[in-house]
């Protein structure tokens, strides 16, 4: 298929159906060759970052009618904006004809000549580095009710920092795999494969790609590593897994914690795993293969209504949330949540933590955790579960690793654009009666 059409489809499909990226890239990566699949997947992410700013800045200098087009055409107009500002590798030329071209297949000969109008005023403006970085620019990248709430609760300048953050390229992040080799030991075997990386500071297990295709190394192959951002290990590490505890996942997929947690254990924890969804039982299954890992029980429950005829010494949860902290690495999940849904996934969160509460033994441990920056699904859920539960106490940490995101209530979270990661939440809580 063109590129450009199956840039338009998807974003279409993921604007409309409030899709994943990733959701999609089995059917829509396999006919890609690596450059292409490089391209098509900047270009997704890229839309989802600017299209709104790209929306404003051609209706104040071309027409303010563009906002008011059909979907389809409008789409169509800000996937060429958004490709000829902010992607520099295509000529004027072939834009504009392509996507007068596509727009012939996809609206039919009646929006074409409005759309090459559109186009050609297009290449004759100039996106300066100012414009690209201007409040506009910043405000606009991110639903207005997602600015709202982190200029509430961080301040204009930590939510500026959040924003700008959130609109750089993320890299990619390898935690070596403890039963296979130290960071040390990955970083030469991936060296030797032509794949550069460079040490993360706090997070001792992690790499960063500087360049080169990890995904396509041996190392890969082998289960040296896991892909993986470095705060989403900060759980794992909270837990303090040991050997023969017995431990239950119950958000699991796609098995990220939880694989670091028998790495950590060298392989001798009890786990047993639970997640929602069965469509995931596959990958979950083939990561942990991949890695030489084991589980002892792999399980399809809702998680707000688990049940077993057991308790365990630890809890893992994972819960649903927005996704906020991962705003950058995902940047159509901003576009695909809204207040209601942060709303229903409060009161889930919640539930979710009430029911775990009933299998933790007495001194054993539940660790909560999201990839979210927003205090409703983090520390105001752990308070109204303390208020539900008082046999509970937040148990807080001495590590000098996870140190600067320790807060004063002994919770720990990883702000985007101030700690230089991904965001995330986690607090250990530990049952005392």
């Amino acid at each position: 298929m063109n590129l450009r059409k199956l840039y338009f489809n998807t974003v279409m499909k993921i604007y409309n159906d409030r899709l994943s990226f990733e959701a999609l890239y089995p059917s829509v990566l396999a006919d890609l060759d690596d450059r292409d699949k490089r391209r098509f997947i900047n270009l997704v992410n890229q839309f989802f970052r600017h299209f709104s700013f790209v929306e404003k800045f051609l209706c104040e200098r071309i027409d303010k009618n563009i906002e008011d087009q059909d979907i389809k055409a409008e789409m169509l107009i800000l996937c060429a904006g958004v490709e000829y500002f902010y992607l520099d590798s295509s000529t004027d030329y072939s834009i504009v004809n392509e996507y007068v071209e596509l727009s012939k297949d996809i609206l039919g000969q009646g929006k074409f000549k409005y759309i090459n109008a559109i186009l050609r005023r297009m290449t004759e403006l100039e996106m300066t580095g100012y414009d690209r970085s201007s409040e506009p620019a910043l405000y606009s990248s991110h639903p207005e009710w997602v600015t709202d709430r982190l200029v509430s609760q961080y301040g204009k300048e930590t939510a500026e920092k959040i924003m700008s953050f959130n609109q750089t390229v993320p890299p990619v992040y390898l935690r070596a795999n403890r039963l296979k080799n130290s960071r040390d030991e990955l970083a030469g075997a991936l060296e030797s494969e032509g794949v550069i990386t460079a040490a993360v500071d706090r997070f001792p297990d992690f790499l960063r790609v500087e360049s080169g295709n990890a995904v396509g190394s041996n190392a890969f192959a082998e289960g040296q590593f896991y892909i993986q951002d470095p705060p989403h290990s900060i759980p794992a590490l909270l837990l303090q897994p040991a050997k023969n505890d017995k431990i239950l996942d119950l958000c699991c997929a796609p098995g990220g914690k939880s694989s670091f947690v028998q790495e950590i254990t060298g392989n001798k924890t009890k786990l047993w795993l639970n997640d929602i969804s069965q469509k995931k039982r596959v990958v979950i299954k083939l990561n942990f293969k991949r890695l030489g890992l084991k589980f002892d029980k792999l399980t399809f429950q809702e998680a707000q209504k688990f049940q077993a005829f057991e308790d365990f010494d630890k809890i893992l949860i994972d819960a649903p949330c927005t996704g906020s902290g991962n705003f950058r690495r995902h940047p159509e999940s901003r576009w695909n949540k809204t207040e209601e849904m942060l709303k229903d996934l409060t009161k889930l969160q919640l539930a979710i933590l009430k029911r775990s509460a009933a299998y933790v033994r007495k001194n054993g441990v539940i660790v909560y955790s999201t990839c979210s920056i927003f205090k409703e699904e983090n520390i105001d859920i752990v308070k109204a579960f303390l208020d539900f539960d008082p046999d509970f106490v937040i148990e807080p940490l001495t590590d000098v690793f996870l140190e600067p995101f320790k807060n004063p209530d002994g919770s720990y979270s990883v702000i985007p654009g101030v700690h230089g990661h991904e965001g995330a939440f986690a607090v250990r809580l530990k049952r005392i009666k």
